[in-house]
């Protein structure tokens, strides 16, 4: 299954990007796969019917 994707920049508050990269060196993902589980998440405790499966390529190991 092929997922649309789009590119945008995003502007963080240094706290919230000193905590998406701790998250991100936890889990073993990438700063984007912390974003877009957040994201998911919101969108799923909103009973979104929009939301599809993350792509299983999301996941990468920390640079």
């Amino acid at each position: 299954m092929r997922i649309e994707e789009t590119r945008m920049t995003v502007r963080l508050p240094a706290d919230a990007m000193r905590f998406l990269e701790q998250e991100a060196k936890a889990d073993f993902t990438s700063k984007n796969a912390q974003i877009v589980r957040a994201i998911r998440a919101a969108m799923k405790a909103k009973g979104s019917a929009e939301v599809a499966p993350s792509p299983s390529h999301v996941t990468h190991q920390p640079r």
